[in-house]
């Protein structure tokens, strides 16, 4: 009691000088008197610095929330623009199926790659389709861009797809517009070679390759590649022929299988 009753007799003076303060600040800042407004627009002014840190803080609390919003739309717009292109991808791929379709006057069946498999003698992707949609040995396979195998097993739903760049694939090939034939075999990555070609053959870099109407399984005129190289044999009455296939083989993920007019 005896603390209290000092500490409240020592700072009584205290209090009032304060309450005296805060009483003629305020009639002073709610006087319009042209003196006293002058007065307190210098007051503000001179002690303007005080309010600094709170204006940087407020600054700074406004920009990082301006960077948030910002990057929040920044990332809905990636993902818009990653699901466009994926969309852009798909439709092209439709696209160019649509447009072989309506070219070539053959039945399709469509197929997805679901396996790869690559063993010493053999190159071999597997698909979702088999002889209950029609599909069976030796029909050829194509992607949008032109042919990539031919089928060499089927099952009820699935079926084994040799891919040219197998050692063992062989066909029959032509190069227009010289209307030349040779036998393609595979070389590396999407580079193919096309043997027994007469050296007489007028030949250029640019060419299209398709299939040829020797071919036991595969119908002419189906799209391969286009030439890139063409090397004469001193030794030799041929020449070789390089390619490069349309279609890129390690990025094979939706086919079509030709199940009519396979028997040219």
């Amino acid at each position: 009691m005896i603390g209290a009753r000092l500490f409240n007799d020592k700072n009584v003076p205290l209090f009032t000088l304060l309450i005296c303060i805060f009483l003629s600040l305020a009639l002073i800042f709610s006087d319009s008197n042209e003196k006293v407004q002058s007065f307190r627009i210098s007051i503000t002014k001179n002690f303007s610095f005080l309010y600094q840190p709170f204006n940087w803080i407020d600054n700074q609390s406004f920009l990082l929330k301006k960077i948030e919003v910002l990057s929040s739309e920044n990332l809905k717009l990636n993902l818009e623009n990653e699901l466009l292109s994926s969309n852009k991808i798909e439709n092209d791929y439709l696209r160019e199926f649509l447009n072989f379709q309506d070219r070539e006057k053959y039945k399709f069946v469509g197929s997805d790659v679901i396996s790869r498999g690559n063993t010493s003698n053999l190159n071999t992707i597997l698909i979702d389709t088999g002889f209950e949609s029609g599909v069976k040995k030796n029909n050829p396979v194509l992607s949008s861009r032109g042919v990539v195998g031919k089928i060499i097993a089927s099952s009820a739903n699935t079926s084994v797809v040799q891919l040219i760049s197998d050692g063992n694939f062989r066909l029959s090939v032509r190069v227009m517009p010289s209307e030349s034939e040779g036998i393609l075999r595979w070389r590396s990555n999407t580079i193919c070679e096309i043997f027994e070609v007469k050296k007489t053959s007028d030949i250029n870099i640019g060419d299209s390759v398709v299939t040829s109407n020797l071919s036991t399984y595969f119908p002419p005129d189906l799209p391969i590649g286009k030439v890139i190289s063409i090397h004469d044999k001193s030794d030799s009455f041929n020449k070789v022929v390089r390619l490069e296939l349309h279609s890129d083989l390690s990025k094979l993920n939706q086919l079509f299988v030709i199940i009519e007019g396979d028997n040219q």
